[in-house]
Parts: structure tokens; sequence; C-alpha cells
């Protein structure tokens, strides 16, 4: 074999797009968190980002959450240990030890929530601004289908990006999730374990039909390769979309003034944004302004944002996901809705959550 076809197998390995991913999403970052659970996606991650450390002499640590929910599950976690010690990656264990507040076992909604809690002060302790997640192409395409399915628009069909803020909050200002192996199969993630004899765990909720990601993951185990390709090419549209939306929000958002209280947004700027730029620049000052954690739904913010340029569409102001939000002469105000507006134990809202949500999302990642 020549050189220069040996030069191309190098650069067409695994390791070396994983590599080139973990370079475009970690920037100024020297240390890197990694998510761990042990199973064969998250492993991988492992495998990968310590051999990206070691080549570009950067800092990758990992952790493990036990949600406490399953015997088996300490046992995993500590199994994950040992593995980060032969790849001489220092590893935590996360317990979460106040599920089910209801006095039942917690849903996936609330233990996913604890678990990106966890990490995020986890992350803080560590000196890490940035967690990498095990999100692989297989979860694109599931993720894809199940917001097809619920009409999603071309914003939501974009699927799981791979550089995103943390979505709790305020647990997790300041930090960002990277998931550098977005272009990359299940499958040739899994030879490229077995080819190093590391084992993962299953953990037996992926085979519980009885959830929509389950059911959507054994429908795309059946799709063919061209269907896949297919589905990828759709997406490829929708991130373009998505990331020219947030190009204009985020110009727009940069002519914004803020007071401390309330940022106000020039009517002249909103008038001339793009109907999905706009709905991207309301829906991060909005959560920016009341601190929600979840994206408001889709026909709530587009039925504000159309008012807010309907001469008498705003009288009185509008309140949304614990934002207030009103119209004054020349521009809109977005600040905290009452309660939480003036009460002794509430921050001011933190404007760069916004910058945050509108960031760019290194899509040229998943080119690798």
């Amino acid at each position: 074999m020549s050189d220069t076809s040996q030069n191309d197998d190098a650069e067409r390995s695994l390791v070396a797009r994983a590599s080139r991913a973990f370079d475009r999403l970690a920037g100024y970052h020297q240390t890197i968190g990694l998510a761990v659970s042990g199973g064969s996606d998250s492993l991988a991650l492992l495998m990968l980002g310590a051999a990206w450390a070691r080549a570009r002499g950067r800092d990758v640590i990992a952790a493990t959450v036990d949600h406490g929910l399953r015997p088996e599950a300490l046992a995993e976690a500590e199994g994950v240990a040992a593995i980060c010690e032969q790849l001489g990656v220092r590893h935590d264990i996360l317990t979460w030890s106040h599920f089910g507040r209801s006095g039942g076992a917690p849903g996936q909604a609330e233990a996913r929530r604890a678990r990106h809690a966890l990490l995020a002060g986890w992350a803080r302790m560590r000196d890490a601004g940035l967690i990498a997640l095990g999100h692989t192409r297989d979860d694109r395409i599931e993720t894809f289908l199940m917001r097809a399915r619920k009409g999603s628009g071309w914003h939501g069909l974009a699927g799981p990006l791979p550089l995103a803020p943390s979505p709790v909050w305020p647990d997790g200002r300041g930090l960002q999730l990277g998931r550098p192996l977005l272009a990359f199969g299940r499958e040739e993630l899994r030879d490229e374990l077995r080819a190093r004899s590391l084992t993962w765990v299953e953990d037996p909720s992926n085979e519980a039909e009885r959830y929509e990601r389950v059911r959507t993951r054994q429908l795309v185990a059946r799709l063919e390769p061209e269907a896949r390709e297919r589905i990828v090419r759709i997406m490829g549209a929708a991130i373009d979309s998505r990331v020219a939306a947030l190009a204009g929000a985020r110009a727009a958002l940069d002519l914004c003034q803020h007071d401390g209280e309330e940022t106000s947004l020039p009517l002249a700027v909103i008038s001339g944004l793009e109907p999905d730029a706009k709905l991207r620049l309301v829906e991060a000052l909005v959560m920016a302004a009341g601190g929600a954690e979840t994206v408001p739904r889709r026909e709530a913010l587009e039925r504000l944002s159309g008012r807010l340029v309907e001469v008498g569409g705003m009288s009185g102001g509008m309140t949304l996901a614990g934002a207030w939000v009103r119209r004054k002469q020349q521009s809109i105000g977005f600040s905290a809705a009452p309660p939480r507006r003036g009460a002794d134990d509430a921050a001011p809202p933190a404007w760069d959550r916004a910058h945050a949500l509108l960031a760019d999302p290194a899509a040229e990642a998943l080119g690798v």
C-alpha cells in the first residue's frame, strides 16, 4: 500500500473523524466533560474522547449518573469507572437521591432534568465548560421521525445539533453541550468497541415498547440504508434553515437594549426579520426573561410574534412562559412576569441566556 493510500485511510478512520468533530466543538475549553452511562454510544464517546485528548494535549473527565432506579445501576457505573481508569480518564459517579417527588417512580422528563442538573453541577465543580454527549446519527433519525409524526416545523426537524446550551436553568448557566458523534452510526461505533474488546451494558428500558423512543428505534432498525440517507438529507436542509434563522436572530439581538430588568427590542428590527428568525428571537427573549427551561409551544410563540407588530395587538401586554411582554412606543419590552418580578429572592433576568440560546450550533461538525 502506498504512503498516500495509508494517509487517506488514516484520515477516514473513525478515530480521525471523531477527533475532527471534537476539534470543532471543544473551542477554547481545556477540560471537556463526558457523560458516560455505559451504553455503547457513550462508551464509544469515552474511547474516542480519550484518544482525542491524548493527541491534542487536552483534558477529558467523565461522569456517570446513577438514578437509583435499577439495582444494577451502581455496578454499571463502577464498571465505567474501571474502564476510565484503564484509559487514564478521571471519573465521578453522580447519584440522584431525590427522585419521584410525587411518591412514585419518576417520569422520563423528571429523570432527564435531574441528570442534566447533576451534570451541570459536576461540570462547574471540575471546571469543564463543555459536556459531550454520545448521541449518534441513529438518534438524529429517531428524533426526526418522532417530531415529523407530531407535525414539527423545520426548526424541530433539524434534530439535535452539535452544540447547544445546557437545558437546565439556572444550574446550566454558561455550560454548553456538545455532540461529536452525530455523524456516526451506532453499528460502526459498536464495531470499533468490539475491535477494542470493550463491552457495553444494555439498559432494559431500551426494550420497553411503552416508550415512543424505543418504538421509533425499532422502526429505524428496519429501514433500508437508502431511506436513512434520504432522512439525513432532509435533516440537512432543515439544519441549513435553522442555522440561517439563528444567525438572523443573533444579529437582531445585538440591536436590543438592556437595563437590567427589561430588554427592549426595536420595532423596526423585528419588522425586518424573516419569520423563522423572528420566532427564534422571540423564543430566546421570552425564555431569558421568564427563566423557562422548556421552549414554549410553537403556536403560542407564533401568536405572540404576530401580535408584536400589529397596531393595537399588544394593548395591556401578554405573559408567556414566565415572561411579561409589552408594547412600548418604538419597541417591545421583555421582562419577568409577576410574581417573579420584584420577588425578594428572584434574580434579575440573565440576558446572556438569550445569546446562549441563539449561539452558532457548529453544524459543520456534522460533515466529518
